[in-house]
């Protein structure tokens, strides 16, 4: 009797043991999280007695380098990955299933981000947060003016960098120069009978502004995600078109894109150190934490409802509608996804994680992964989206300023436009919400009110971005197969795509599923397989 326990004890333990090395680097990772927190609050306090101001920045310094290095690190990564991942993804389609794989992904990111800013816009007329504080010290200018009409052009340009090398470090914006009015000055002279006066009069022939463009400015030292986007797409697409004699480029890219996968995957083992530095330095450099959740306390909790709902109850529904498949098997399997998005704040540095996470635990097809999560990092911004919405409003209720149906309008397609314009790095969202603001002619003072809570909501914001990635991959894949099978078909038709990475093909069969491998010469071998061990969601 005792040693069946001590069986079934043992059995017990080496399960667990087994799971943990399975999914230690999330293990690691949640630590990271929770360490983070602990030496951010526990020297708060201490770093904030510091008088000595240089003394002060340093210390925050040293707490967040081995952060600092790990986002380097991502960095270095990011642009080589989003050129070799779309170029290798594109290359292997042809151009009527590229068309259709690129219409299913934009229409599921435009679709899920509209309802994000919907949700959004929905909570904050039922909470009415900003009715419910007035924060003082609201006066503060956080940046200069910005026409929605120069966003949206912005926009446009930085699909079409001028220089290639140059849009992989710097991103550019309408520059704005004052023009002063045109007056005129005349004398007229006033009779009152005994006396006459002779007064100065000014005419405005012109009037004046600030806000004349005059070119173009550098707007930041980052790159420009759009162009190099854009770029890699039609490259992918014609590399595709060229056939054999584009087989040696298309060999190196695919080579490279290996290569920059496995660097990820050293990289990524320093996660939990550089998310735990990159955590405990923004919370130790925090003024009044307390006082800053206090103040802006309705807005975080109606923003985190909406991006709880988004995230946890909209697009896991999305995925069921879609798929017909299990989306909380599939959420479980980005745990180090959501996890290192959380960590970074970034959606780009989360990239290579994510793009693992769906391959290697929910099986997406690499040729739809590669293609639809470097656009959806670049685009697809349901969180920030959702977030900007939510700001909006409660800005306008702050000030008592009743919109519209024309400024709601307004507020949902500008929050869109930004939300894609945001880069995806930390807070850049919040750069955009004055776009937002001054197009529905909103206040933009109170923006800098966000910046105290900004390094806490940007990364739920983060997460929602990431997964929504996610799962529009999974998406596009499953409706995706029959294009993918043909593409298959058309490979192994011409002899096995000419040394190409092979793909089996999944063809449904009396209720199984059938595997061919294209490798054999003769008729394609038949091997069948249950549903439940080839996908993990169902």
């Amino acid at each position: 009797m005792g040693r069946g326990k001590n069986r079934r004890l043992r059995s017990c333990c080496g399960k667990v043991l087994h799971h943990i090395r399975k999914e230690l680097l999330l293990v690691l990772i949640i630590l990271g999280v929770l360490v983070g927190f602990i030496i951010g609050l526990s020297v708060n306090e201490s770093v904030n007695d510091i008088k000595d101001p240089e003394k002060k920045a340093t210390t925050i310094m040293l707490i967040g380098f081995p952060g600092e290095l790990f986002m380097n690190m991502l960095k270095l990564l990011i642009l080589p990955l989003i050129v070799a991942s779309l170029i290798t993804a594109l290359a292997t389609l042809d151009s009527k299933a590229t068309g259709r794989i690129g219409r299913r992904t934009v229409l599921y990111y435009m679709g899920t981000m509209l309802i994000a800013v919907l949700l959004g816009i929905v909570l904050v007329i039922s909470i009415r947060p900003g009715k419910r504080s007035k924060p003082e010290g609201t006066d503060k200018q956080l940046s200069r003016p910005y026409r929605g009409l120069d966003s949206l052009l912005d926009l446009l340009r930085s699909c079409f960098p001028v220089n290639l090398v140059e849009a992989s470090f710097i991103q550019k914006r309408t520059k704005y120069k004052t023009v002063d009015p045109i007056v005129k000055t005349y004398n007229d002279t006033i009779r009152n009978g005994t006396h006459n006066y002779t007064v100065h009069k000014d005419e405005e022939l012109a009037p004046g502004s600030t806000m004349v463009p005059a070119g173009l400015e550098i707007a930041s030292r980052n790159m420009n995600v759009l162009g190099l986007v854009m770029f890699s797409i039609v490259f992918g697409i014609v590399l595709g078109r060229v056939g054999e004699r584009g087989l040696p480029v298309k060999a190196f890219i695919e080579s490279l894109n290996e290569i920059i996968m496995e660097m990820v995957s050293l990289v990524m083992w320093l996660s939990p150190i550089g998310i735990c530095s990159l955590i405990a330095a923004k919370l130790a450099g925090m003024g009044d934490i307390g006082e800053s959740f206090k103040l802006l306390g309705y807005l975080m909790g109606t923003a985190i409802t909406g991006l709880l709902c988004h995230g946890l109850i909209i697009l896991p529904l999305v995925y069921l509608i879609f798929t017909r498949k299990n989306p909380i098997v599939y959420v479980k399997n980005m745990s180090d996804a959501i996890f290192t998005a959380y960590g970074t704040d970034s959606s780009a540095a989360t990239l290579p994680t994510t793009m693992r996470c769906v391959e290697q635990n929910n099986h997406v097809d690499k040729r739809i992964s590669r293609f639809v999560l470097p656009l959806g990092a670049t685009v697809n911004m349901d969180g920030t989206a959702l977030y900007e919405g939510v700001c909006a409003l409660w800005i306008a209720q702050l000030h008592g300023i009743s919109l519209g149906a024309g400024q709601v309008i307004t507020i949902i397609l500008t929050s869109m436009a930004a939300a894609v314009g945001a880069a995806a790095i930390p807070s850049a969202g919040l750069v955009t919400m004055l776009i937002v603001l001054q197009s529905a002619n909103l206040p933009t003072s109170d923006v800098a009110l966000l910046w105290a809570v900004d390094w806490f909501m940007d990364r739920f914001r983060t997460v929602v971005n990431v997964l929504g990635d996610a799962i529009g991959a999974g998406i596009v894949g499953h409706l995706s197969r029959d294009e993918l099978n043909e593409a298959d078909q058309s490979d192994v038709e011409e002899g096995g795509g000419h040394g190409e990475e092979k793909h089996e093909l999944i063809v449904p069969s009396e209720g199984r599923y059938v595997k061919k491998d294209p490798d054999q010469n003769q008729s394609p071998r038949m091997t069948s397989f249950k549903r439940s061990s080839e996908d993990p969601t169902k």
